[in-house]
């Protein structure tokens, strides 16, 4: 069972980053244990051998052919190379500290992925302020998120580091200017790696979407293959067809990609579902299963999934009290303009169940 959260910059980047990291040589002072993951494959299938099979599995989470055990896995790996870290060299212990700081983002640690970062008083490898860019996004800091793109300047590919800071501009204003002043560097996308062309195509989808050309969105991610597509986009692609009302192009389409709904991520399943209820299918595996993974959720107190849990008790079965718990438990941990809208909106359906 997985989760991406709608926000081209907030996951777009862990693709991005992986793809930046491969040329440098990456850190914290505890173990991570993340108890909410529960596995059941063999103990040989969860052996890594290096930091790149690593990142590139952390990265692959991402995406609907993952297996669902990919975060489990890192962390064990993590913990293993804790272990040893001070005999690794500065390179190693600069991206063993990034992908512990990507588990603790990954699970809305947000304080404590920056906490951890700090380790490293200098970061050679842009991956580090990628991931300082994102977690001050989630947290709704554009200021920080920019000043942290800026520092990619030099360090990365111009079509990267101008995709972070526009981004990071438009996430505190959404104004068509900025739209139009990242769509200006589309040519540089002709010799950009698969992955930066990827993510830029994703912002700009967004960015349309926010701006409601839903659309000019599904023209831009229609750059990428779907099943190419990271679910971060998947969820953006879903919102531009319900702008268009284009439900059963939603349910057609993941039908056909989504071979397995027990371990698909939580976001899909919940588009999936909103899909269905708008073609009046009130009942059928995808929402069985969505309901099974959030009454998980609800008792776990589960703080990662609480955007989805609050939108679930919003849209699908109404339960205003726990739609309001889970948003304001979600606006502990992500303060985005998304999750204000979110908590806004629980508050209004709560307050109108009251006085009903």
């Amino acid at each position: 069972m997985k989760f991406a959260k709608h926000s081209a910059l907030k996951f777009g980047l862990a693709g991005v980053s992986i793809a930046l990291s491969t040329s440098f040589t990456y850190a914290q002072s505890q173990q991570l244990d993340f108890d909410t993951v529960i596995a059941s494959w063999k103990p040989q299938q969860l052996s890594i051998a290096n930091t790149n099979e690593a990142e590139k599995l952390l990265s692959s989470s991402r995406y609907i052919s993952s297996k669902g055990n990919e975060r489990e896995r890192v962390t064990r790996f993590t913990n293993s190379m804790r272990a040893n870290f001070t005999s690794l060299n500065a390179g190693q212990q600069e991206r063993l500290v990034i992908l512990e700081a990507r588990l603790l983002q990954g699970i809305h640690r947000f304080d404590q992925a920056q906490e951890h970062l700090k380790q490293i008083t200098h970061f050679h490898s842009p991956a580090a302020y990628l991931l300082m860019a994102d977690i001050a996004m989630q947290q709704g800091d554009a200021k920080r998120a920019k000043e942290n793109c800026e520092k990619l300047v030099g360090k990365t590919s111009f079509l990267i580091a101008f995709t972070c800071i526009v981004n990071a501009e438009f996430s505190k204003t959404a104004q068509a200017k900025l739209l139009q002043k990242l769509k200006a560097f589309e040519d540089y996308t002709s010799n950009a790696r698969p992955a930066e062309r990827q993510w830029f195509y994703e912002v700009l989808a967004d960015m349309s979407l926010q701006l409601g050309n839903a659309e000019a969105a599904l023209e831009y991610l229609s750059q990428t293959e779907f099943e190419e597509l990271p679910i971060s986009a998947m969820l953006v692609w879903a919102d531009a067809n319900f702008q268009l009302e284009n439900y059963e192009a939603v349910t057609t389409t993941l039908t056909r990609y989504v071979l397995n709904i027990k371990k698909a991520d939580d976001g899909l399943l919940l588009k999936w579902a909103v899909a269905e209820r708008a073609q009046d299918i009130t009942s059928s595996m995808v929402q069985s299963q969505l309901s099974k993974n959030m009454k998980i959720r609800v008792w776990r107190e589960d703080s990662s999934h609480a955007a989805q849990v609050a939108t679930y008790f919003l849209d699908i079965e109404p339960d205003y009290p726990l739609a309001l718990r889970f948003a304001e438990l979600n606006w502990q941990y992500a303060q985005a303009i998304s999750d204000k809208s979110l908590l806004e909106r629980a508050r209004r359906a709560n307050d109108v169940s009251n006085n009903a």
